[in-house]
């Protein structure tokens, strides 16, 4: 597995749709979202992607890792969910167990047309 220790291995998704929120232990274990899951975990820790809040760790991934798990996502029947937002347009798909996101960012602040993929994991502290 890329980036050593894996966190959260109970925690992995099969994708379905729900609030984002720190990670559980009670979500099915898909041999392939486990390994988009850990991939971006890695690539997180590599690049010192990761922020420590009050009750839980956000791991953010991007480039192909994302663009690899927002595509897989979708492959999974996940929905897009399209939101402006201050800073741009993003269709987010959530990943199962509402243990995080990834996002395709269509549009910057102006409306412009742009296309950046990311993934947020959260883990409970």
């Amino acid at each position: 597995m890329r980036g050593g220790t894996l966190f959260g291995l109970g925690l992995v998704l099969m994708a379905a749709s729900g609030p984002a929120r720190p990670a559980r232990a009670d979500v099915s274990m898909d041999p392939h979202a486990l390994q988009h899951y850990s991939f971006c975990v890695g690539e997180a820790q590599d690049n010192r992607a990761v922020v420590l809040m009050d009750r839980y760790r956000i791991y953010r991934c991007h480039g192909d890792i994302a663009i690899s798990y927002f595509n897989y996502l979708g492959r999974r029947g996940v929905r897009d969910e399209r939101v402006e937002e201050y800073n741009g347009v993003f269709l987010y798909r959530r990943i199962a167990g509402g243990i995080g996101r990834c996002w395709n960012r269509i549009a910057d602040e102006a409306f412009r047309p742009v296309s950046e993929y990311g993934c947020d994991i959260n883990e409970d502290l």
